[in-house]
């Protein structure tokens, strides 16, 4: 049985979440990268998905610095809720989208990483945005909320499929 507070919790995260990158981006008035784990039920912190997030933040800040891009500020809070980074950046928004779309496109534990980018007035760019069609589901080819909403898989199937991942790339 699901555990309504664990629920609650992870729902309040999700609002502090939105709190923080507004306060990011009154402060700093930039591009804002908003990154979290895609994760299925409501486990949402373990070992395997900390160094998850920390290989993503690592992705990220290699990106941006081979291509020039001043990192404003960065965070990282690990919560049990789940991880969550925060980068202000100095590059337009749809620009940034299209970089870190083709960073989950190619990176081997891209398919579990949730990379959303905000511009100066906290409007998220989608993926749509850039003409691009929505992510894909980590275990078959369907519209990944597609799969969601009508619970295509378990959960157990879900998170075995993340696991798979995660040992594929130690052996890269």
């Amino acid at each position: 049985m699901i555990d309504e507070k664990v629920i609650l919790e992870i729902l309040q995260s999700r609002e502090d979440r939105r709190d923080k990158q507004l306060d990011l981006l009154k402060e700093y008035k930039s591009s804002l990268i908003s990154f979290t784990l895609n994760t299925p039920g409501v486990i949402k912190d373990n070992e395997m998905y900390r160094e998850i997030h920390e290989e993503g933040i690592d992705a990220i800040t290699k990106i941006l610095k081979k291509n020039n891009i001043m990192i404003i500020y960065k965070e990282v809070i690990n919560k049990h809720t789940g991880s969550e980074g925060y980068m202000a950046v100095d590059l337009e928004a749809l620009e940034l989208k299209k970089m870190l779309v083709e960073l989950e496109e190619s990176h081997s534990l891209g398919r579990i990483f949730d990379i959303d980018v905000f511009d100066k007035e906290h409007n998220q760019i989608s993926r749509i945005d850039i003409g691009l069609n929505s992510r894909r589901c980590l275990l078959c080819n369907k519209d990944a909320r597609v799969c969601a909403k009508e619970k295509d898989h378990t959960y157990e199937d879900l998170y075995n499929g993340i696991v798979t991942l995660w040992k594929d790339y130690k052996n890269e």
